[in-house]
């Protein structure tokens, strides 16, 4: 059964408002611009989510990310998801025009795909994996890449969710990429999942 591991749609326009597994955001999270109603992501400025209880025997994850990145272009290596220490969404440099993405999943990395420099307009990345290696890679709902046989077999331990690096030190002000809608879900082969379901989840 797919479960809502972390999400937050901005139904009732508050940006601090999530539903998620039973967890706590960790400090530092949150960095918020007042003006647009976005969560700020770059280096020391993250939006890290430590769940209560891991998840085991991960096999399947779906993430949907409407995001924008401010600059022209993508010049470095971005974070844009981590899933314990098992999976890794990031772009990478390709182009002047398009950004490669590339997926990590266990100790090995896969490109999977392509994307416009959005540089002007939020852009929603779609990711899709299960356990049978069908993974597929969706930019504002357009198959833009897909792979039959990535980490075919693999399980995954979640035990927290982080967009951006929590654990980078503040080099630049200016931000990595912005943050807006997102979902993460998982399917897993263990029939219990953590009882509580929390909704509106609010950091002072």
């Amino acid at each position: 059964m797919w479960r809502s591991v972390l999400l937050h749609e901005f139904e009732d326009r508050n940006i601090r408002s999530f539903e998620g597994l039973p967890g706590s955001l960790s400090p530092g999270s949150l960095a918020l611009s007042p003006s647009e109603g976005i969560i700020l992501i770059a280096p020391g400025r993250s939006l890290h989510y430590v769940l209560e209880t891991p998840l085991l025997d991960v096999i399947g994850v779906s993430c949907r990310v409407r995001f924008r990145h401010p600059g022209r272009a993508v010049t470095s290596s971005v974070r844009i998801l981590r899933l314990g220490d098992e999976f890794v969404l990031s772009l990478e440099p390709l182009t002047t025009f398009q950004a490669l993405v590339r997926v990590r999943v266990h100790r090995v990395w896969h490109d999977i795909g392509q994307l416009p420099n959005p540089s002007s307009s939020f852009t929603e990345l779609g990711f899709d994996w299960h356990t049978s290696g069908k993974t597929y890679i969706r930019v504002d709902g357009r198959l833009v890449g897909y792979h039959d046989a990535l980490s075919r077999g693999s399980r995954l331990t979640i035990e927290d969710v982080a967009f951006g690096s929590p654990e980078s030190l503040a080099t630049s002000p200016d931000p990595h990429y912005q943050l807006g809608e997102f979902s993460v879900r998982a399917l897993s082969r263990h029939a219990r999942w953590p009882r509580r379901h929390l909704t509106g989840l609010h950091k002072p």
